[in-house]
C-alpha cells in the first residue's frame, strides 16, 4: 500500500478542494482523510481540531496577494487589492462567514492593512484619516462578500432575475411609491459595476481629503 506523507499545506489544499466543491456544511475529518486516501485521526496530528484546520485555512487565504505595479498609480493599486479581496469571497462563498469572523490581529489581515496604509499615507492622508479609511474599504469588501455567502448569490447580474426585480418594481403604486417607479429601469446593476462604483466613490473622498491635506499645509 503506498503511504501518504501528509503535511499542513496537502491537508489544507484537500480542505479547500472539498469546500469549494462540496460546501462547508460536508467537512468532517473523516471527508479530509477519505480526499486524501489516509485514516482521519491523521489530520489531528497536524491540527487539535476541525476549527483550528479552518483558521488554518483562513489565514492562508487571507495571505494571498495581487501583483502590484509599483509604477502604476495608487488608485489602480487600491483597486487592485479591493478586487482582490473580493475574490476570496466570490473563490469560495461558504468561507464567507469564516472570513469575515478571523481576529483582526491574524498575520495575513495585518499585511493587507499595512499595504492599505501605505497607499493612503502615499495619496496624501494622515495617520488618522488613512485609519478610517482602511476600514470603510475593507467594510466594503466584507459587506459585499457576505452577500455573496449569506445569499448564495450565483446568478449572472443583468439575466432575467435583474430584469424581472426590476419590472416587479416598475409596478409599484406611483402614488405610494414615486420615486421606486422613476428609479425602476435603473435599479439591481450588475454586482461589478456596483462594486466599482463604490470603489470609486471611495477613492473620490480619499482624493479630497488628500487635496484639503495638501491645502492646509501650504497655509500660512
Amino acid at each position: 500500500m503506498q503511504v501518504v506523507r501528509l503535511d499542513r499545506e496537502r491537508i489544507l489544499d484537500a480542505v479547500e478542494r472539498i469546500v469549494s466543491a462540496e460546501g462547508l456544511a460536508t467537512l468532517t475529518m473523516r471527508r479530509i482523510g477519505t480526499e486524501l486516501g489516509v485514516d482521519p485521526t491523521a489530520v489531528y496530528r497536524h491540527f487539535r481540531s476541525k476549527k483550528a484546520l479552518l483558521d488554518a485555512l483562513a489565514e492562508r487565504l487571507f495571505l494571498t496577494k495581487p501583483e502590484l505595479d509599483p509604477k502604476q498609480p495608487w488608485q489602480d493599486r487600491l483597486r487592485a487589492l479591493e478586487w482582490h479581496a473580493l475574490g476570496r469571497y466570490r473563490a469560495h462563498p461558504d468561507l464567507g462567514m469564516l472570513l469575515a469572523q478571523q481576529d483582526d490581529n491574524i498575520a495575513g489581515l495585518i499585511q493587507i492593512r499595512e499595504l492599505i496604509l501605505a497607499l493612503l499615507d502615499e495619496a496624501g492622508l494622515d495617520v488618522e484619516q488613512a485609519a478610517m479609511m482602511s476600514h470603510l474599504l475593507e467594510n466594503q469588501v466584507v459587506g459585499c462578500g457576505l452577500f455573496f455567502a449569506i445569499s448564495d448569490y450565483k446568478r449572472d447580474p443583468g439575466t432575467d432575475d435583474a430584469a424581472a426585480m426590476r419590472r416587479a418594481y416598475a409596478m409599484a403604486s406611483e402614488r405610494e411609491a414615486p420615486h421606486v417607479v422613476a428609479a425602476a429601469p435603473y435599479l439591481f446593476p450588475e454586482t461589478d459595476r456596483m462594486f466599482d462604483r463604490a470603489t470609486d466613490l471611495l477613492i473620490e473622498a480619499i482624493e479630497r481629503q488628500a487635496a484639503q491635506n495638501r491645502t492646509q499645509e501650504r497655509q500660512p
